[in-house]
């Protein structure tokens, strides 16, 4: 049976954020996975439409009371500029409980802040929009000694990025779930970074000789 994906939907969230690796997940049918494959779930406090800062309207798939712990391969924590309001408290303690399960947890912009918040990011190498936006935005963050410079980070089960790390970020994530071979992952992560056409062939001609 196949493991899911849960996709936090809060209002106003940032839907470019979180491109790549929707794009990851649907290219599991094209790149023939081999037996790794994950479905994508996505949630929200209701299942009534959530605006997006571009102005889309996402229909959730289920509430948070659907998310099944137990089928749960990751849960994604795209940016937004709602993680202040006491209505995602739930989501975030889910995160916490699934982050000690070691079940891994992806934040990406705002949603670093909203974990800063949490006091989780003292424990793990982590990054965000910047070492002083989370020093300037959280009052209980304490985790500077762990802050890295860079688009996105990785380490252990808590996959973290800037609002620029989009395509890293869904890189980090599909290594960690294993959803195709290092040599897949390399090829798609070259194609979407520098848009060489010789990174799709390469993907093709690996595809089809999986």
């Amino acid at each position: 049976m196949k493991k899911t994906i849960y996709l936090y939907l809060p209002e106003l969230l940032a839907e470019w954020e979180i491109g790549y690796i929707l794009q990851a997940v649907a290219a599991q049918k094209m790149l023939k996975n081999q037996g790794k494959g994950y479905v994508l779930q996505t949630f929200s406090r209701t299942t009534s439409p959530v605006k997006t800062i571009g102005g889309l309207r996402l229909y959730p798939d289920c509430t948070l009371e659907d998310v099944v712990v137990a089928d749960t391969a990751a849960l994604l924590l795209p940016g937004a500029e709602s993680w202040g309001m006491a209505e995602n408290g739930a989501v975030l303690e889910l995160a916490s409980s699934l982050l000690a399960d070691d079940i891994l947890i992806a934040a990406i912009c705002g949603a670093t802040l909203a974990l800063a918040n949490l006091g989780v990011l003292e424990n793990y190498r982590h990054t965000s929009n910047s070492l002083e936006y989370l020093q300037m935005f959280s009052a209980a963050y304490k985790g500077s000694a762990n802050y890295v410079v860079q688009p996105a980070c990785s380490d252990g089960n808590l996959i973290t990025a800037s609002s620029a790390g989009g395509l890293l970020w869904a890189r980090y994530i599909i290594e960690y779930l294993g959803m195709f071979s290092p040599a897949i992952i390399e090829s798609w992560y070259n194609y979407f970074l520098t848009g060489d056409g010789q990174y799709y062939t390469e993907l093709l001609r690996l595809s089809s000789s999986l």
